[in-house]
C-alpha cells in the first residue's frame, strides 16, 4: 500500500476514537431504525450512467473547490430533465469524498446534497472499521465504497454484509486481480475497477477495462478514475461497465453540465 494511503488512514484513525467516544453505535443504530429507505444506486445505471463526484481537494490535485461552493456544484451535476432549470447537469448519481486531512471532506454534505438534488448518493471515504459503516448511513449515504486494497478479505466480506444488513449498498473497489477475488467472495452488487494504481497513483484505463471484463456479468460493474472525455467513457462502456464516477476532470471544469453532456 503506498506510504501516503498508509499516513490517510493512519490519521483518520485518530479522528475516528474520538468520535465512537463522543456517539456509541448503540446510539446510531437505534437511528438507523428509524431511518427512511435509501435511494436506491443501483437503480440509477438502468442504462449507462454517470457519477458525478464533489472532490474539493486531493494529495494528487491539490485544492479544487471550497465548501461553500458544494451545494452549487451539485446543482449544476443534477441530471437534467425537460422541465428543469437548464443549468442543471447530467450525473445520474453523486460521489462525495468525506475524508477530511486530505481531500477536505465533510460528511455533512451528504445530507445537503441529497436535499438539494434528490440524486442517490456515494460516499467515499477510506472505510476500515465498521463505526464508519453506521456513520455513513446515519448521515445519509446511499451507498458506501469499500476499498478492497486497504482491507483484508474477512473484513471485506463482514464490511459488505454490515452495509446490506442496514440498508445501505456497498460499491466494492477493486484495482487487480487479487482484489478482484476478494469482491467475488462477498455479497456484493457492485463491483467498481479503479484505474488508479494505488501503489504509484499512476492511471491506466486500458488496464482497468481488462480487468472489468474478468468480472462476471451478475455483477453492475463500474468505472473508476482516466475519464477526461466521451474517449475514456467509451473505452468503459465497452468493457462492461454500467456506469463511470467522473471526479477530478470534472471538478476542474467551468462548464460542468456540457462536459457531462459530451461524456453522453
Amino acid at each position: 500500500m503506498n506510504d501516503m494511503i498508509k499516513k490517510i488512514i493512519e490519521m483518520n484513525k485518530v479522528d475516528l476514537l474520538k468520535r465512537i467516544e463522543s456517539k456509541p453505535v448503540r446510539d446510531m443504530q437505534k437511528t438507523i431504525s428509524r431511518l427512511p429507505k435509501a435511494l436506491d444506486f443501483a437503480g440509477a445505471f438502468s442504462e449507462f450512467g454517470i457519477i458525478g463526484e464533489i472532490k474539493l481537494a486531493s494529495p494528487l490535485a491539490g485544492q479544487l473547490a471550497n465548501p461553500e461552493e458544494v451545494l452549487d456544484i451539485a446543482l449544476e451535476y443534477k441530471q437534467s430533465l425537460p422541465s428543469e432549470d437548464s443549468k442543471k447537469g447530467g450525473a445520474d448519481a453523486i460521489s462525495i469524498i468525506t475524508e477530511k486531512y486530505f481531500f477536505k471532506g465533510d460528511i455533512n454534505f451528504i445530507k445537503q446534497v441529497k436535499e438539494e438534488t434528490g440524486l442517490p448518493v456515494l460516499q467515499k471515504d477510506f472505510v476500515v472499521d465498521p463505526y464508519q459503516i453506521y456513520e455513513s448511513r446515519v448521515n445519509g449515504a446511499d451507498a458506501l465504497l469499500l476499498i478492497a486494497k486497504i482491507i483484508s478479505p474477512d473484513q471485506l466480506k463482514r464490511f459488505v454484509g454490515l452495509c446490506l444488513e442496514i440498508g445501505l449498498e456497498p460499491v466494492v473497489e477493486i484495482n487487480d486481480e487479487f482484489d478482484l477475488e476478494n469482491a467475488l467472495g462477498t455479497n456484493t452488487r457492485i463491483i467498481a475497477v479503479n484505474g488508479r494504481d494505488l501503489d504509484t497513483f499512476e492511471v491506466d484505463v486500458e488496464r482497468a477495462c481488462e480487468l472489468i471484463g474478468k468480472i462476471p456479468d451478475k455483477f453492475l460493474k463500474l468505472g473508476f478514475s482516466g475519464v477526461n472525455s466521451k474517449k475514456e467513457a467509451e473505452k468503459y462502456r465497452k468493457a462492461g461497465a454500467r456506469g463511470i464516477l467522473v471526479g477530478t476532470s470534472l471538478m476542474k471544469s467551468r462548464k460542468k453540465k456540457e462536459f457531462l453532456e459530451g461524456l453522453r
